[in-house]
C-alpha cells in the first residue's frame, strides 16, 4: 500500500489523510452504511460523519461564509 497523501482530509484530527488510511475508512463506511442506511443517504455520507471529506468541499464552504 502506498502512503501517498491524497485530497482527502480527517475533520475530527485535522490531519490530511494518506491512501491507506482513506481506503480504510472507506471501508469503515461501507460497513457503517451497510447497517444503517436509515440513517445515511449514501456511503458518502457516513465517509463524511467518519471525519473524511475531500479538501477542496472545505475550501468552497470556506470560500461561501
Amino acid at each position: 500500500m502506498s502512503n501517498t497523501l491524497t485530497l482527502w482530509m480527517n475533520t475530527i484530527t485535522g490531519e490530511r489523510l494518506d491512501r491507506a488510511t482513506l481506503d480504510g475508512m472507506r471501508n469503515k463506511a461501507h460497513d457503517l452504511y451497510a447497517a444503517n442506511t436509515h440513517i445515511f443517504e449514501d456511503e458518502l455520507e457516513a465517509l463524511n460523519a467518519l471525519g473524511a471529506v475531500p479538501m477542496l468541499l472545505l475550501e468552497s464552504q470556506l470560500a461561501a461564509a
